[in-house]
Formats: structure tokens, C-alpha cells, sequence
């Protein structure tokens, strides 16, 4: 089993409903025979209200983002070039899914999940070896992104392999979900609802832990609505 994330930057002659309806209904009708699972995520009108959380180190930002599982890249490789069809630009990657916060996803299927989702691509600094970098995400950082935010959704996606040779090096992909209050409340996203001084405290340990490990000169947040189709 293999996991693939695609970043797709949408053909500008193409207007967004159209986009919208070519990933969430064309792409799995075609396809639906190799995937186990399909998934979209788009920066939205449904999520303007998050736009200060948006960082980019490579603008602009991507048009959506494809999370999709299949049984082997080897055999649905050429398939997949139908997302070109309607992008300017787009880059992958496989990745090792790891589900830290899970929900019941057949509530979610075929509809938007509530609130939105935060996808973050990273890469990895200098000054620190990979197996370090991995060391601090995992028995570190894990912990405190759990105890210090309000999401409810919590994927890790670390990268195997990029699959276009000039990709950014990105070492990690997350997905965070959270409520929807927390697109433009700071208090509500760092799990601190009616308490400043505890959602001070959670904003310092959390950037404590991502000053260790993340380089913000590379790195992408793109606040999302997120649909499971599959």
C-alpha cells in the first residue's frame, strides 16, 4: 500500500467550480477501481477567514492538495497524469501515513469535514540530521501538538520520496483539523477557550518545540477545506 500526496497548482483558464468538481467527482469515478481511499483538500471560500494562518515559502500556494492511497504506484502511475490535465504545475510525493488523532470518518465521507484542515509541508533544516529531526517530531513535539492545540484530527505523513526531481525537499507532510472558531481565535486553536494566559502559555511550548526542529523559511501552511471522497 501506498500513500500519495499531490500538491496541484489549477490552469488558470479553469474556474474554481469546475476545478472543484473535476477533483471531488471526475478523478474517483475514473479511477475508483485502484484507489482506497481519496481525498481533497482546497483553500476555499469556506476557510477565507483562516487566511492569516497561510504560510508560503514557495507563493503562490498550491490550488488543492490530494491525499490518496493505492495498492502500488507501479500500476496506476500513468492514471494518475489525469490531474494534469487541469494544472499548470503539480508536484508529489509518496509519504508513510501515521493516524495520531482519529475519528469515526464515516461521518465525513462524501461531504466536507466540519471545521477545516491545516496542511503543512516541511522541510528540514540544517543544522539538524534527519534521524534527529525525526527523534524530536516524534517523541517530542508529538505530544505537545496534542496537549497544546484543539485538533481533532492528527496525521503525520512522513516523505519516502519525492516524484518529480525538482520538487522542494519537503521531509514531512501534516494534517491537522481543527474547529472552526480557530480559523480567526487564537485561544480556541491553541485548546485555551476564555484563557489568555493559557493559550500564552501553549502558543511558548509550541514554539519552543517548532524552533527546534522547523526551518520557517521553508516551509507551507495552507488552511483547508478538506473532503474525504473514499
Amino acid at each position: 500500500m501506498e500513500k500519495i500526496a499531490i500538491q496541484i497548482w489549477k490552469n488558470h483558464e479553469i474556474n474554481d467550480d469546475d476545478f472543484k468538481n473535476f477533483l471531488l467527482n471526475e478523478i474517483p469515478s475514473n479511477l475508483k477501481s485502484d484507489l482506497t481511499s481519496y481525498q481533497v483538500n482546497l483553500p476555499d471560500k469556506d476557510v477565507s477567514k483562516a487566511s492569516g494562518l497561510i504560510q508560503s515559502s514557495y507563493p503562490p500556494s498550491p490550488n488543492a492538495i490530494v491525499f490518496l492511497k493505492v495498492k502500488s504506484l507501479f500500476h496506476v502511475e500513468q492514471k494518475l497524469k489525469a490531474f494534469e490535465s487541469h494544472a499548470e504545475k503539480l508536484f508529489s510525493y509518496i509519504v508513510s501515513e501515521s493516524k495520531i488523532i482519529e475519528v469515526d470518518e464515516s461521518k465525513n465521507l462524501n461531504k466536507r469535514t466540519e471545521g477545516f484542515s491545516q496542511i503543512v509541508f516541511l522541510e528540514k533544516p540544517d543544522n539538524i540530521d534527519r534521524f534527529d529531526w525525526f527523534d524530536h517530531w516524534t517523541h517530542h513535539h508529538t505530544k505537545i501538538a496534542i496537549e497544546t492545540q484543539s485538533n481533532f484530527i492528527y496525521v503525520q505523513n512522513s516523505v519516502v520520496r519525492k516524484l518529480q526531481k525538482q520538487a522542494p525537499d519537503f521531509i514531512a507532510i501534516v494534517e491537522e483539523c481543527f474547529p472552526s472558531q480557530a480559523m480567526s481565535d487564537q485561544e480556541e486553536f491553541y485548546a485555551a477557550r476564555g484563557d489568555a494566559a493559557l493559550m500564552k502559555k501553549n502558543l511558548e511550548i509550541m514554539m519552543d518545540s517548532c524552533n527546534a526542529f522547523i526551518d520557517f523559511s521553508k516551509i507551507e501552511v495552507i488552511p483547508t477545506s478538506r473532503y474525504l471522497v473514499i
